[in-house]
């Protein structure tokens, strides 16, 4: 009977953690972010092309990347939205409803993989450990964060955790590595990242568990043959001047000449023999330490506890990417599980400390998105050292010394919690709806409404990539903008210039423009003068002018 009401205490308090998960993920989803981005409305748009023809909006059929502003988005979060855009429509919550659900698939999972990961300790601390992950999971400002909006990492960190768990089962029994590879595949195709990490994953997981690998070799070579051959056109992709290569070339490091070029003047200053200023200014130092410092960059008390980092579409107002009173307790777990180290606690420490080298070799690190795979241990670590807390509280006598100190670690988190909440649904609409690009969807919608009475609308480019949201709120017709999309010769489009129908997208230049008869001009302020009487003025949540919208 005990046993019986302690499996259900455990069940029911898992249920409820994943209610929990469930609400702060759907709470206000298609209001909050305030906006959707340019990535998100090009996702839910190539998803919606799809949906009606089996093309993106270029009109390459199925593609394996999707081409998108030139930047090759890896295909699986487009082809996941073609549901929910089929189910709910061409909007905002459509696009971000796969997000949502991934993660709280990414809560459930990991309570799971927390069990594989020790499944060499006692089955009571197993338990509460695996629940107190989940939670912290559910609660987490770094999962809430891309559980809301239409972050490509959130689906690919789900599918890293998923192929992980099934490996380590893989172990006991060979029949889970087919799904493990198929899981594997998806979040290599889901982000950038994991095109890295999971490769050196597999390579050091190979090392840990090479008897059991021995043990199941047939199973395991089926395993890596289907994986290499089903990512194969990934990797091929970056030996092309297009296609997801271009991606990295990008971002890297390695494609940015500011971070040589002080190495090379100072070369240059260097006597023409002098082989130590030679040792020391050589690139592939500079290259070097340039990784090193991205690579602790993402263990930054300001990056992880305050600020986050530079993409203020990646947190909250004065939030960073974890609560602060996480940080006591994930040394204590840290610490824990150093102690009682083995091969299954090792793979945790494994993603953990691989998952921020993808970001390392690109620039402007810190990078939550492109090391999202460190918030698994961060969230492991602090349950660890929770459930060893309060494991040692519960030992004390004195049931108010008790309730007390348990009462106090309560009431901390809760205000950090509600703190974030306050954050986050408050104040970051209103002091980052510009970093959301705010705006485009009111200034269109007045568009549309008046479009009739106009031989020309030009908005401007000023914000990047205006036509997406146009193609979006006005659900154009993806067969005819196949059709019909402005480009060369070379196929290649302009950036700052696009021109679907009457409509025409540019950076405004007002002596010009303003010379067009019967014409709607949408800019910025920097573009409309102030001596302009606008017929419309679109404001960003803070007050300050988005848009100024006149007539000609």
């Amino acid at each position: 009977m005990k046993v019986f009401l302690k499996k259900n205490c455990f069940g029911l308090t898992f249920l409820l953690i994943i209610l929990i998960a469930g609400f702060l993920r759907f709470y206000q989803l298609g209001i909050n972010p305030p906006s959707l981005t340019w990535d998100e409305a090009s996702i839910g748009y190539n998803a919606y092309s799809i949906l009606k023809t089996g093309k993106d909006e270029y009109g390459t059929r199925l593609p394996l990347s999707i081409r998108s502003f030139d930047d090759y988005k890896p295909p699986l979060y487009v082809y996941l939205t073609v549901p929910s855009v089929g189910m709910f429509g061409l909007n905002e919550f459509s696009v971000r409803l796969p997000s949502a659900i991934i993660g709280i698939l990414s809560v459930i999972t990991i309570y799971f993989l927390v069990k594989e990961f020790l499944q060499k300790w006692d089955r009571k601390k197993q338990e509460l450990i695996a629940l107190f992950s989940a939670f912290f999971l559910a609660i987490s400002p770094w999962s809430l964060q891309f559980s809301r909006a239409a972050f490509e990492g959130n689906i690919g960190v789900f599918f890293l955790m998923l192929g992980i768990l099934l490996i380590l089962k893989g172990f006991r029994n060979g029949r889970y590595l087919i799904f493990s590879s198929i899981a594997l595949v998806l979040s290599i195709y889901s982000y950038h990242s994991f095109r890295l990490l999971i490769p050196l994953l597999l390579f050091f997981l190979a090392i840990f568990f090479w008897q059991e690998i021995l043990r199941k070799k047939v199973i395991f070579f089926i395993f890596f043959v289907s994986l290499i051959l089903l990512t194969l056109p990934v990797y091929l992709s970056f030996l092309k001047a297009q296609d997801s290569g271009s991606r990295l070339s990008m971002v890297t490091i390695f494609s940015d000449p500011s971070v040589i070029e002080s190495s090379i003047k100072r070369i240059d200053y260097d006597n023409d023999n002098d082989q130590i200023g030679n040792l020391f200014h050589n690139r592939r130092i500079v290259y070097g330490l340039t990784i090193a410092k991205g690579y602790f960059d993402h263990f930054n008390p300001d990056f992880l506890f305050f600020h986050g980092d530079g993409g203020v579409q990646h947190h909250a107002v004065d939030m960073g990417m974890l609560y602060l009173w996480d940080l006591p307790f994930i040394i204590l777990g840290v610490h824990f599980l150093l102690n009682r180290f083995n091969r299954y606690t090792g793979v945790l420490f494994l993603i953990f400390l691989l998952s921020p080298l993808p970001a390392a070799i690109t620039t402007g690190t810190p990078h939550s998105v492109r090391a999202i795979g460190m918030q698994l241990g961060f969230h492991i670590f602090t349950a660890v050292g929770v459930v060893i807390i309060v494991t040692k509280l519960l030992q004390v006598r004195s049931v108010i010394y008790k309730g007390f100190l348990i009462g106090t670690i309560a009431l901390v988190l809760i205000i950090n919690f509600f703190y974030y909440f306050h954050q986050y649904y408050v104040h970051t609409p209103i002091e980052y709806g510009y970093f959301w690009q705010y705006g485009y969807k009111e200034a269109l919608q007045y568009a549309r409404e008046n479009e009739a009475s106009f031989e020309k609308i030009i908005m401007t480019y000023r914000y990047d990539q205006p036509y997406i949201y146009y193609l979006f709120y006005n659900k154009i017709d993806p067969s005819w903008y196949q059709k019909n999309w402005d480009y060369n010769k070379t196929g290649s489009t302009d950036r700052f210039k696009r021109v679907i129908g009457k409509y025409e997208f540019k950076n405004i230049e007002y002596s010009k423009d303003s010379l067009n008869s019967n014409t709607l001009l949408i800019g910025t302020p920097q573009e409309i003068p102030d001596s302009t009487k606008p017929v419309k003025i679109i404001k960003f949540p803070d007050g300050s002018v988005a848009f100024k919208i006149i007539k000609t």
